[in-house]
C-alpha cells in the first residue's frame, strides 16, 4: 500500500552530507518527496512509497552519516497534495 508520511528528524543533522544520504537512501528505494533543513535545527522530510519500502528508508535515516549524529526520527502520516514526479528533491541549501 502506498502511503506518504512528514519525518521529523533530531539530532547533530543539518549537514549537506546527511542531506545528500537521505536523497541517494531516496533514490535507492524509489521514494519521492523533498527533505529540508528547519529553523529549530531539525530536518524535516516528506515521503511518499509503499510502506515496506517507506520502513526501510526510515531505517537509513536513523543510520545517517559519520558527521551526523540522529537523535531521534519521528513519522506522522500527511495526505499529499503536491505532485511529486517521481523525485526526491532537497530544499535550501
Amino acid at each position: 500500500m502506498r502511503k506518504c508520511l512528514k519525518i521529523r528528524i533530531l539530532g547533530k543533522i543539518q549537514t549537506a552530507a546527511y542531506r545528500a544520504h537521505i536523497q541517494k537512501s531516496a533514490a535507492a528505494l524509489g521514494v519521492e518527496g523533498t527533505v529540508q533543513n528547519n529553523a529549530d535545527g531539525s530536518i524535516i522530510v516528506y515521503a511518499c512509497g509503499l510502506s515496506d519500502i517507506l520502513d526501510q528508508f526510515i531505517d537509513a535515516l536513523y543510520v545517517g552519516t559519520k558527521d551526523a549524529t540522529v537523535q531521534d526520527v519521528l513519522a506522522e502520516p500527511f495526505v499529499n497534495e503536491k505532485d511529486l514526479r517521481g523525485v526526491f528533491r532537497i530544499i535550501g541549501d
